[in-house]
């Protein structure tokens, strides 16, 4: 599987996992209105696809917090690139595009490993 192939391939995350996911615009409004909880449907190092209650907009920058049930907290930031509805849950779909982590960090690994921990999504 070429590079290309890997960072658009996305992956499913187990239900359990992440005892929390949250996600929070970046700048002064972000400050101001704070986490907001969310659910990572899938990921990839492109990106991620998220259900929320709160209204995103295309190009925000926002941080995505992941909390694992082991207490590591994975930390990304990414812009939003996509937007939809889910009609079935009445949320809204959130398409971001994950900037690049450094590499060796806690973010990268997670990143690096993703392909052999987790299905992939259909």
């Amino acid at each position: 599987m070429s590079e290309s192939e890997r960072r658009h391939t996305r992956y499913a995350l187990s239900s359990g996992e992440f005892t929390r996911q949250r996600l929070k615009r970046c700048g002064m409004l972000g400050s101001l209105k704070g986490w907001k909880e969310c659910r990572v449907k899938d990921i990839s190092s492109a990106g991620a696809l998220l259900l929320t209650k709160t209204e995103h907009y295309l190009g925000d920058f926002i941080d995505l917090e992941l909390l694992s049930s082991g207490g590591i907290k994975l930390l990304f930031r990414g812009e939003v690139v996509n937007l939809g509805k889910d009609h079935s849950t009445n949320q809204h779909k959130v398409g971001v595009k994950i900037a690049t982590p450094t590499p060796g960090s806690g973010e990268a690994i997670f990143l690096n490993g993703i392909q052999t921990r987790y299905k992939q999504s259909t």
